[in-house]
């Protein structure tokens, strides 16, 4: 067995942390960037997992999505009219969250929308060890981020403590397992206290000395263990009896973790950095009560969430330890958008973090979800932000780590978000309170280093578009430029040469015409500002060629026309000319012969030539005959000419016939042999074939 797995698996056995090989002391001239000690109050660090994949769309829904979500979560949403309406981003909480949106209003809370990672993965397991390792997908890293930044800051660990300045656990893991991600590369530094009040010795103390020998080595890790888990065992439970208050924590795992670490908290225990967890998010099945949706187990967990942090907050309050707190949740996936029709959801991907504490910049971060109401059951939200940059910036901006801690922690830079009032940038704008000179510039707006306002115009002011290809050889290409900001003019470019304007005068719409195939540089500046040029590079190609298909609606026996390549087409029919610049058009036609054709602006994208009869009706009756029959042609034609053949083409009759008033020609077939016979009809409107049985 390895030394590690040897440390790992009789710390599960003792239920406290191991040691290092080395067991050398501290070096008082070293500093620490994340505890300066254990021995005065200092920030502290709470995570907390919502085990089983947390449905973030029914916890905190976006409203100005509600009614797609409607479409593709029937199972599951909860009505609208039980949601807790927040105010802000449209977003509202699950109706058992009424405290959270207390914290929420009181700013502190923090929603950071869409966390998740890069191809993410279902599984439990996996994820999980993403997470709490903060590795990529591709990696496999049995180490977690918490237990490498205190191995960076604490290299001496646990050899050296503790000690005079560290008297109390860096960390603490509220159960009765270690975590991943308090698991560092060569030591277990988190502490486990499974029930702080029943916490005893668990070795009588000894001193030994062993030999330098494979056997010896263990047994002096035994030994420190010992030692080690005596010393922290004591102080944890003296400072949990310190502790005692009368707020009250609701029932389960999660109240009752955070109800121990109050204790610990409160009596004045200085561990830095906690972990507690609750299970039951996996909601595949049953996550709501199908005649409440408001109600089931995803709307109890949610309740106990609630209520042990709301409790935790009152309890941190009555001694002003709240302000030294951040509480962060998170999970190792969502739920998918769509639901099933168990009433549950299955694993899914980005989901919303929260984060609790005094001293946050509260505002929502991130953009609502977009929720198409065509999704299949297979698609999953996309993450805006890497769980990484949270973690980043939780290390940086409250643990207070340097780069040298995130390169050692992460592995990679992170872009951080704004987590603590330092870091605050109530009008995001990119820059910090503390550094912005003009802390109220209007959301979008482009800001220089100080964050004031500097001249810009949205990235949709304005829309540049090749309206018209040209022919090769020919200048009938065209681009139309138009702006939706009419605050301004401006006056537009092609290379150097001024080519227009936009303006009230011209709707600030202007087309350019006249132009041969080729790229132009399209140049667009604001009137009076010298300083501000919008620059886009645009193409002129060749036409495609026209593409028609006409065809023949016989309920209304109009002509159908679908029209592809160009902007205007010009259609000829029967001599009637017709202009349109829609794909799609209907025109009547006359009875007998109809001739179309069509062409465009530009002669060599071709023209469509075709010629179309619609025939006049005709019956023949009785049909079966012994001979005689009648001949009924609709329409004016005044003569037909009527041929019989027999099925194998052999003419047996040829003539033609001058049309009654009637409409109705006399013909008598006795003569023939019975058979199978075409009878055809051809007129100045008549074309048809008929088959005629003779028997």
């Amino acid at each position: 067995m390895k030394r590690r797995e040897f440390i790992h698996n009789f710390s599960h056995a003792l239920a406290a942390s191991t040691m290092l090989p080395h067991l050398n002391y501290l070096d008082a001239s070293k500093k620490y960037s994340l505890l300066e000690n254990t021995v005065s109050p200092g920030k502290i660090l709470i995570m907390v997992r919502l085990d089983g994949g947390n449905d973030g769309l029914n916890m905190i829904t976006p409203m100005d999505q509600y009614a797609n979500l409607n479409k593709v979560r029937p199972d599951v949403i909860i009505p609208e009219k039980k949601l807790i309406q927040l105010g802000k981003n449209d977003l509202a909480f699950h109706p058992e969250f009424k405290d959270m949106k207390v914290l929420f209003d009181e700013k502190r809370m923090k929603i950071i929308q869409n966390v998740g990672y890069a191809s993410p993965d279902f599984s439990h397991f996996r994820s999980s060890d993403i997470w709490q390792s903060a590795s990529d997908f591709s990696e496999f890293v049995s180490s977690g981020w918490l237990g490498r930044m205190l191995e960076h800051d604490h290299p001496e660990f646990p050899g050296a403590y503790p000690n005079n300045k560290f008297p109390d656990p860096l960390a603490i893991e509220l159960g009765y397992s270690n975590s991943l991600m308090l698991t560092g590369k060569s030591t277990f530094p988190g502490f486990i206290a499974g029930n702080p009040e029943n916490i005893n010795q668990i070795l009588n103390e000894f001193d030994n000395t062993y030999p330098s020998t494979y056997a010896g080595d263990k047994l002096n890790y035994i030994q420190t263990i010992a030692k080690q888990s005596n010393l922290y065992s004591s102080v944890v439970k003296d400072a949990y009896l310190k502790g005692n208050h009368a707020v009250q924590f609701p029932n389960g795992d999660l109240g009752g973790q955070f109800y121990q670490m109050s204790r610990l908290i409160r009596g004045g225990l200085n561990t830095r950095i906690y972990h507690a967890s609750m299970g039951g998010f996996d909601t595949h099945d049953a996550q709501v009560n199908q005649d409440d949706h408001a109600q089931g187990t995803h709307a109890n967990l949610l309740k106990k969430v609630n209520d042990s942090i709301i409790a935790l907050m009152k309890c941190l309050d009555e001694t002003g330890d709240s302000d030294r707190i951040m509480l962060v949740t998170f999970s190792e996936f969502g739920r998918r958008i769509a639901s099933r029709s168990s009433g549950g959801t299955d694993h899914g991907t980005a989901f919303p973090m929260m984060i609790f504490g005094n001293n946050l910049n509260a505002n929502v971060l991130g953009k609502n979800p977009k929720i198409d109401p065509k999704i299949t059951w297979e698609d999953n939200l996309e993450a805006e932000f890497d769980f990484r940059q949270i973690y980043a910036s939780v290390i940086e901006q409250w643990l207070g780590g340097d780069n040298a801690t995130l390169k050692d922690v992460l592995n990679k830079t992170y872009n951080q978000v704004g987590l603590t009032k330092e870091f605050a940038d109530d009008d995001m704008d990119g820059v910090l309170d503390k550094e912005d000179k003009c802390l109220n510039t209007p959301i979008g707006a482009m800001v220089d280093t100080n964050g004031c306002e500097v001249f810009s115009l949205a990235s949709d002011a304005f829309s540049v578009l090749a309206t018209s290809a040209s022919c090769i050889g020919q200048k009938n290409g065209a681009i139309s430029i138009s702006s939706n900001n009419k605050n301004f003019s401006y006056s537009i470019s092609i290379g150097n040469v001024s080519a227009g304007v936009l303006n009230k005068a011209n709707n600030f719409s202007q087309k350019i015409e006249n132009l041969a195939v080729g790229t132009y540089s399209i140049s667009i500046r604001v009137d009076g500002n010298t300083s501000y040029e919008r620059k886009y590079e645009i193409k002129i190609g060749e036409p495609q060629a026209l593409n028609a298909i006409a065809s023949i609606d016989s309920l209304t026996g109009s002509l159908k026309i679908n029209l592809k390549g160009a902007e205007n087409y010009y259609i000829n029919l029967n001599g009637l000319r017709t202009e349109t610049v829609d794909s799609r058009i209907n025109l009547p036609l006359q009875k007998g012969l109809n001739t179309l054709r069509i062409t465009t602006d530009k002669d060599c994208q071709g023209a469509y030539n075709q010629e179309i009869f619609l025939s006049e009706e005709t019956t023949i009756f009785p049909n079966p005959t012994s001979g005689p029959v009648q001949l009924f042609i609709h329409g004016s034609d005044a003569k037909a000419e009527i041929t019989v053949n027999s099925v194998n083409g052999i003419t047996s009759y040829q003539s033609t016939h001058t049309i009654p008033f009637s409409r109705t020609v006399d013909l008598d077939l006795s003569s023939l042999p019975a058979g199978i016979y075409m009878v055809k009809i051809n007129g100045a409107t008549v074309r048809s074939t008929s088959k005629l049985i003779k028997y």
